[in-house]
């Protein structure tokens, strides 16, 4: 894991960025910045977790393993707008329940699990931030389980779409039917169909290893019944609060 500069006034991470400055200064020297790279396993379901990782670009998933070995599937992403690996707030025993794995390559913030519990202990902002992440993602691995057993494919990869776009930059989703299909728990021509659908439509425009949004509106006009309550904790949302006369993004989760 490469590192990467670290001089930094305000993080980009919105749950760190939410925080009022003087707690932020408490644990700011112990955060380290280090890159990440597609496929990037952050941590492994049930073997020990040494980190937290605040996201700053990129996006990584959530994949809960099946119990007869058939492989995963995504519960969850999480952006800029979270934090993954160590939850040492909902969970003592510092074990991952689930693998965390990077789909969109980026930055992070990262916080040994010895500095986040003495942070979590100093800054009650922080600790009240990770409660309100820890909640959010809790509702959106039941959302998840609920559009899956309930929404049709095309509804299903829309809304993946929708809410990897909301974490990433521009409206490029970098991402393969093949890895895809992995995450959604779909046979690969499965995506294929859904997606020619789609672009079908006019909403995205698909190329090798990527998809392009082209009306996010319409994308989730497909994806509503599949995905409710995202908007409150988009990371491109605009929030009521500020700090230091910053626009910040609702701090909660997601995948």
């Amino acid at each position: 894991m490469a590192l990467v500069a670290n001089h930094f006034s305000t993080p980009l991470n919105s749950l760190l960025a939410s925080l009022p400055a003087h707690e932020f200064d408490q644990f700011k020297a112990c955060l380290v910045r280090v890159s990440l790279v597609r496929d990037q396993v952050l941590a492994e379901q049930g073997q020990p977790v040494d980190h937290a990782y605040f996201i700053e670009h990129g996006v990584v998933s959530v994949i809960s393993d099946s119990t007869d070995g058939d492989g995963g599937i995504q519960v969850a992403m999480v952006g800029r707008e979270g934090v993954v690996g160590d939850l040492s707030l909902v969970d003592m025993r510092h074990t991952a329940c689930a693998n965390v794995v990077v789909h969109i390559p980026g930055i992070a913030l990262r916080l040994s699990s010895s500095d986040l519990r003495r942070a979590l202990e100093r800054s009650p902002a922080l600790h009240a931030a990770c409660g309100r992440f820890a909640q959010s993602l809790i509702t959106q691995v039941m959302q998840t389980a609920v559009c899956n057993a309930r929404r049709s494919l095309t509804e299903r990869c829309a809304r993946w779409l929708v809410m990897t776009h909301e974490r990433v930059d521009g409206n490029e989703v970098q991402v393969t039917h093949e890895a895809l299909s992995a995450m959604l728990g779909m046979h690969r021509p499965g995506v294929t169909v859904a997606a020619a659908a789609l672009q079908q439509a006019g909403l995205i425009r698909t190329g090798r290893g990527r998809f392009t949004v082209l009306d996010r509106a319409g994308l989730e006009a497909v994806a509503q019944g599949a995905r409710p309550a995202l908007q409150s904790t988009s990371p491109r949302s605009r929030p009521e609060g500020t700090r230091h006369g910053m626009r910040l993004p609702v701090t909660g989760a997601v995948f």
